[in-house]
């Protein structure tokens, strides 16, 4: 941008923002674009955590098909021995 196009940039938001309906609809839009942004992370970070679970579920699935025990496994991931059993009880079903 030359000099005369930044002059003319800022004459056009000080018009802007002295027109208090245009300063309603902007701060309006800027709120719902937060909105937006916020419900994107949201469903990025419950997307991961839907991942881990799954991954998780699959590791637990895989040690209690080689034949380790409820304990060991639950020692190992993390999660609690009703959790593994859990996942056993929907293996055998």
């Amino acid at each position: 941008m030359n000099e005369q196009e930044v002059r003319e940039a800022i004459k056009e938001w000080e018009s802007l923002s002295a027109n208090q309906e245009n300063k309603v609809l902007y701060e309006a839009r800027l709120k719902y674009l937060r909105d937006q942004l916020s419900n994107i992370m949201g469903e990025r970070r419950a997307g991961r955590e839907e991942g881990k679970r799954e991954v998780r579920e699959a590791m637990i699935r895989n040690m209690l098909n080689r034949g380790m025990d409820s304990e060991t496994i639950a020692e190992i991931s993390g999660c609690t021995v009703e959790d593994i059993e859990d996942i056993k009880r929907d293996m055998n079903s």
